[in-house]
């Protein structure tokens, strides 16, 4: 109801809900009837009745409510039509106990039978003075001669507010159920979101308003009827009132909440519609760059170079072309991860921006591809001319400088010489492996076919390159076999010059040998001993110590003979091997005289040795014979012996004379 109906049906106070109880325990309506037959307002009356019981809760009216109808200033007939229309606009469902207070005396032309049982659901008509066994003095007013204090006017007032309230609540929900509808609806179409949006922001700005206004009156409702009563009994109208007014309130709330949420959903599909617009267009301008711009950069690149330099010309200009093509893979990859992001937030992606991101990916991986394929063979390209060049530099040194210049009358660097010869051609012939790897590396990647972006194969065509690889392997071959030829006749000659040298070498150490056993002959071989036996074992010293210089002088000529043929066959010079035979020769020759010498000597003494105690045997054995010779013809031979004999010994004395002055004379020029 408005206030001015509210006041029309409440200001007379025929019906009031003043909060009191009966004794169990359900609200108390107290209506009163009207003086005469005259002033009754049969629609007064309903609308009062309807409204109070509206008021209470439909649990409440389930639970039962008590009517006290104040009758006491009426006649019979008023009240029974009183109780009539109070009955006639209760509702089936509702537990009421109608009590009519009758004057205390009996109603004119009425007969009441005293002792009729009551039936339920039927009025009980009693006086005032029994009124106290169904309700509590303190629960009524004053006019049944209770004790409640009740105020009418302030009840009214509140209930003002509390219609007012819950009419501007069923204004505010209706409206935000509305908007509500209205932002859900266009959240559909994402295309007129944005217009939408703009269009009812004015409404959902008010609406908003309108309800944090109605939140606000709600909860200051809520304040008011949250007094704390701790001597008052709170009346169940005021607690139906305020479980209404939660409700509304909550409801409001909820709907409220739900506006934001859909203001919150429109504003979030704005946004993820701009973004997947946005997300669009970048798709579309990669795929275009990839597919106009950077086929076009890619196909005009494509040769591979002819020598080092124009390989890494191309190199850099192809790094350049990648630095140009990083911005449009910078894009790519940021638009994949926006899309994953938006998936992971729970943004709707098109089907067609899908199927669009795909087909991105598909052609960048396949650019990409190809672009990585273009640097691999700019980089074998590079590398194999790199080796091809450091190859022919590298032989060319090692021919120059280990092959044609090589002084093979120093010996001595011979050996050096063939070590730097060996090691650079190891050196080379990983070099060579390594040019025709790449080589072959190289002809491989520029046969096999290429594709653009969509997958299909583009003619381009790499014959003047891959006959121009094949040429160079060919001239590496080439290089490569007379290259070795020569560096195996200069590695045999130095070899060879290496023996010579070698040998030579062991040749003057034989020399050496030879001067030092001369040395050792003239310090502890020159001596002669004093008898048979010892000059003996001289001799056998002396005959294997000749044999020792003799193997040593022998091994001496093998070494110089086969130098002299290694010199010859090298074509040498000749001088120091012919030097080395003369000192060998004259190193023999000094040495074998001293020794024949002092062999002679030995033999001398020796037999002189022998000679001397023969002749002293026999001188003994004729002196024996003396003593005892008996005739004359005895004594004459014995004569004729000592003549001869004497002869002997004075001939091995003047020998022994020479032997000794001999003796003192040195073997050699060198003692």
């Amino acid at each position: 109801m408005d206030a001015v109906d509210l006041e029309e049906v409440l200001g007379g106070r025929q019906v009031v809900l003043p909060g009191g109880r009966d004794r169990e325990g359900r609200p108390i309506i107290i209506a009163k009837t009207p003086p005469d037959i005259a002033s009754l307002n049969k629609t007064l009356l309903a609308k009062s009745i309807s409204y109070v019981l509206s008021i209470l809760s439909d649990d409440t009216r389930s639970l039962g409510v008590t009517i006290v109808l104040d009758a006491q200033r009426s006649n019979w007939r008023l009240t029974r039509v009183c109780v009539r229309h109070i009955l006639h606009r209760l509702h089936r469902d509702d537990a009421v106990n109608l009590i009519v207070v009758r004057p205390e005396a009996f109603w004119d032309k009425r007969v009441d039978n005293c002792t009729r049982i009551h039936r339920q659901g039927e009025p009980l008509y009693l006086p005032l003075s029994r009124l106290n066994k169904y309700v509590d003095p303190s629960q009524l007013t004053e006019e049944l001669g209770g004790t409640l204090n009740y105020d009418h006017q302030q009840w009214i007032n509140s209930r003002i507010r509390v219609e007012r309230f819950l009419k501007m609540n069923s204004e505010a929900q209706g409206e935000l159920e509305r908007v509500t509808r209205l932002l859900t609806g266009a959240r559909d179409g994402t295309n007129n979101a944005s217009r939408t949006m703009t269009q009812t922001s004015a409404t959902y700005n008010n609406t908003c308003h309108l309800a944090n206004a109605l939140i606000t009156d709600g909860r200051s409702l809520l304040e008011e009827y949250g007094v704390d009563r701790i001597t008052e009994t709170i009346g169940q109208d005021v607690l139906d009132t305020r479980a209404r007014v939660e409700r509304q309130l909550a409801l409001a709330q909820t709907r409220l909440a739900a506006l934001h949420q859909a203001w919150t959903s429109l504003n979030k599909s704005i946004t993820d519609a701009k973004e997947v617009c946005r997300l669009e267009t970048g798709v579309r301008n990669v795929t275009e760059w990839i597919l106009a711009t950077g086929e076009a950069l890619l196909t005009a690149h494509n040769q591979v170079g002819y020598d080092i330099a124009s390989a890494e010309q191309l190199r850099r200009e192809h790094e350049a072309l990648e630095l140009h093509c990083r911005e449009t893979y910078g894009q790519y990859a940021e638009l994949l991860h926006k899309l994953d992001q938006c998936t992971q937030n729970g943004v709707t992606i098109p089907e067609d921006l899908k199927a669009q991101r795909d087909f991105m990916d598909f052609i960048c991986r396949s650019f990409a591809t190809r672009l990585e394929r273009r640097r691999n063979i700019l980089i074998t390209s590079a590398r194999f001319f790199r080796l091809v060049s450091e190859y022919f530099q590298t032989t060319s040194e090692v021919y120059e400088n280990l092959v044609m210049s090589a002084d093979l009358e120093v010996l001595d660097k011979a050996h050096c010489t063939l070590m730097q010869l060996q090691e650079s051609q190891a050196t080379i012939d990983m070099l060579e492996e390594a040019v025709v790897r790449e080589g072959e590396k190289l002809s491989d990647l520029l046969a096999m076919p290429v594709k653009d972006a969509l997958g299909r194969e583009i003619s381009v065509d790499y014959e003047a390159d891959i006959v121009n690889v094949t040429e160079i392997l060919d001239m590496t071959n080439a290089r490569s076999e007379l290259f070795r030829d020569s560096v195996e006749l200069q590695m045999i000659t130095l070899r060879q010059a290496s023996h010579v040298y070698e040998y030579e070498k062991d040749a003057a150490q034989a020399i050496e040998w030879l001067e030092d056993l001369f040395q050792v002959m003239l310090k502890s071989h020159c001596e002669v001993g004093c008898n048979v036996q010892e000059i003996q074992q001289q001799k056998e010293e002396h005959q294997a110590f000749q044999e020792t210089a003799k193997g040593t002088y022998e091994y001496g000529c093998q070494l110089l003979s086969a130098a002299l043929s290694l010199r010859q066959y090298c074509k040498l010079v000749e001088g120091d091997n012919t030097r080395l035979c003369a000192a060998l020769a004259d190193a023999w020759q000094r040495l074998q005289s001293a020794a024949h010498h002092h062999m002679t000597r030995l033999r001398v003494t020796a037999v002189l040795h022998r000679t001397l105690d023969q002749n002293c045997k026999e001188l003994q054995e004729l002196t024996a014979a003396v003593r005892s010779v008996k005739g004359g013809d005895g004594l004459g031979k014995l004569l004729q012996a000592r003549e001869r004999l004497l002869i002997e010994v004075a001939r091995m004395l003047r020998l022994a004379r020479l032997l000794k002055s001999r003796l003192r004379e040195p073997l050699c020029s060198q003692q």
